[in-house]
């Protein structure tokens, strides 16, 4: 089977449509219930090498048929032919470690975030903490591939299918054949392993034909290609009249394509046509091409098109920059919906226990009231009538008359026992009660805040050890009885700055544990003014010498970094001796006060422009 050799039955057509690009959900990454501080405009940062923006958490790629040429073409002139050392898959995703330098060709099926393109190990190694176990379409992959060769790559039909034909040697250096087919085609997506000869022998996803009446995608049945688009290919030399010819034209997504048309009277036909010529041409050299994204539709095209946002690296890196980050994005929000329903569970128990306890406040203060309804009821038993829903009598101790509620279903004598077991239940020590409410409603805001507080958190190691942490603190299974589990170290961040160290703490059992367990009594400690944040400890060097000046103002501006004033330009800030700072008896486990404060006004990203201490990052505890 020669490459472009798949053919669908000649009845079979479709129309060009659109990717989808479903508009990401806004997130809030801040945590704190007082008002916003004034915000500079959203950035987009970098961290770990996965690109996430402040203001959209929840990221989704589509891409088009434009991008898989180009792709193809950066594969076959970069990096084809290749060797494949390893093989790594996840639920939605497989990747070919293609070069010694830790360089890996990534595969995503995922319809949020499909394609593919290059990423580096640490990349893989998040992947692969997303993963929930083993599949059979991974075992196959490494039978089929592993320590075999990429020989080439083409793209099928103009359209959002690749067709890799790789090479393995087997027993006296026989060469056995086979192709690797992704199809990029959103909620479709898919990766095939064909034989020689077209034949399926494992796809990610099975499809049969009650799913879809075109075709079939089984082990063991000839592979058939998506349906060609309508419309007409690109030709050398091709000139473009107007904007309504785009919507024939093969090989352009409806993405670019609407773009294109939005801006045609801006420039000539000739300059349309020369763009166009140098995506669609088979010899056009990608070298020209600017990776660039609209909205959430990834494409690429000689010039950065209004509107558009620039995908740093190149054409391959760059989409593979794009996958990890939906994917981050994904498993992010599925983490933070884990700890919400747990959180909120809790929560909902707590406030139940809250009410209850408000309740028998309530009663104890009527507590003598139901013990003079019981007397009295019990004095004039023989004069109430059967089946009465009140009853008037006198207090023979005021003279004054009583009207006392009945419960027309019972007899006097066990309306009496009611209003003495009420009694019973309202004599409790108030005061103590009130005081068990105050703590209840104090923990519920803390577990509040320490949902939001996961919000800020964009390092996906880190957000993983806080909310283990958190689903650890509140889990049912830490309140069974048996043997106590070892209690693990809570979950915060350690920087180095020349001799002087920085405790971060990530949420409150974090926070507690770097303020009380960490510091000592004159070292420094740091919490945003009057906003829910992390608490974060400077050590001094050694007794009567002072932290540099520069260490002060990097744990200023992480205590700033690690709070819902995280997106602000300057943040105040106060400081004291770890000695001035006290725990708030019966409140929530990290709530403190404090006294002889001094303040900065601190940029939040400031830690980053310290290099030493930004590359000292340490993760400690619930890993």
């Amino acid at each position: 089977m020669e490459l472009g050799g798949f053919e669908p039955p000649a009845s079979s057509v479709r129309r060009k449509r659109a990717p989808s690009a479903p508009q990401p959900r806004q997130t809030n990454g801040d945590y704190c219930n007082e008002e916003k501080p004034t915000c500079q405009a959203s950035n987009t940062e970098i961290i770990y090498g996965f690109k996430i923006n402040d203001q959209e958490k929840v990221i989704s790629v589509s891409s088009g048929p434009e991008l898989f040429k180009a792709l193809s073409k950066a594969l076959s002139e970069t990096l084809f032919p290749a060797r494949i050392g390893k093989i790594e898959t996840g639920d939605s995703w497989a990747a070919f470690r293609v070069t010694r330098k830790g360089n890996w060709l990534l595969f995503s099926w995922n319809p949020r975030s499909y394609g593919c393109g290059i990423v580096d190990d640490p990349m893989i190694s998040f992947l692969k903490k997303t993963r929930t176990g083993r599949s059979s379409f991974g075992e196959a992959l490494k039978s089929n591939f592993l320590n075999g060769s990429f020989i080439s790559v083409k793209q099928l039909n103009n359209d959002r299918v690749l067709v890799f034909r790789a090479e393995r040697m087997v027993g006296a250096g026989f060469p056995v054949h086979v192709r690797l087919v992704f199809e990029g085609t959103e909620r479709n997506s898919n990766l095939l392993i064909l034989d020689s000869v077209g034949t399926i022998l494992e796809p990610a996803k099975h499809i049969h034909g009650d799913m879809n009446r075109y075709r079939m995608l089984l082990p063991g049945i000839s592979y058939t290609p998506p349906p060609p688009l309508k419309g007409r290919e690109w030709e050398a030399g091709q000139s473009i009249r107007s904007a309504g010819e785009l919507s024939n034209l093969t090989g352009i997504g409806k993405g670019l394509a609407k773009n294109i048309a939005s801006l045609w009277d801006e420039k000539s036909s000739g300059y349309w046509a020369g763009c166009l010529s140098s995506l669609l041409d088979e010899n056009a050299p990608v070298s020209g091409l600017v990776l660039q994204k609209i909205g959430t539709y990834l494409t690429i095209f000689p010039d950065l098109l209004p509107g558009a946002e620039s995908v740093p690296g190149g054409i391959l890196e760059g989409a593979g920059q794009e996958i990890i980050s939906a994917a981050f994005s994904d498993h992010r929000e599925h983490t933070l919906a884990k700890v919400r329903k747990m959180v909120s569970k809790e929560i909902r128990s707590r406030i139940r226990h809250a009410d209850g306890l408000r309740n028998q406040a309530a009663m104890a203060e009527k507590a003598d009231e139901f013990r003079k309804s019981g007397d009295l009821i019990l004095a004039a038993k023989d004069s109430i009538p059967p089946r009465a829903k009140e009853v008037i009598l006198t207090d023979w101790e005021t003279g004054e008359e009583v009207r006392i509620q009945l419960d027309e279903k019972l007899s006097p004598s066990q309306n009496a026992e009611k209003y003495f077991r009420k009694y019973k239940k309202g004599k409790i020590d108030v005061n103590e009660t009130k005081g068990r409410i105050l703590s209840l409603e104090e923990g519920i805001q803390e577990l509040e805040e320490q949902l939001e507080a996961l919000e800020s958190i964009d390092d996906p190691d880190l957000l993983a050890a806080a909310a283990a942490d958190i689903l650890d603190w509140v889990s049912p299974e830490k309140k069974r009885l048996g043997k106590k589990k070892k209690e693990s170290t809570p979950p915060h961040i350690q920087f180095q700055n020349g001799e002087d160290l920085i405790y971060v703490g990530l949420n409150a059992r974090g926070n507690r544990y770097v303020t009380f367990r960490c510091a000592s009594p004159t070292d420094l400690w740091f919490h945003v003014h009057e906003i829910p944040g992390a608490h974060v400890i400077l050590k001094t060097p050694g007794r009567g010498m002072s932290p540099r000046d520069d260490s002060i103002e990097i744990a200023a501006s992480l205590a700033a970094w690690y709070s819902r004033a995280k997106n602000a330009a300057k943040v105040q800030v106060d400081y004291t001796e770890k000695k001035n700072v006290r725990s708030i008896p019966g409140s929530a486990i990290a709530h403190v006060t404090y006294t002889s404060p001094r303040t900065l006004q601190i940029s939040p990203g400031l830690w980053k422009e310290h290099p030493e201490a930004a590359l000292s990052r340490r993760q400690e505890g619930s890993k």
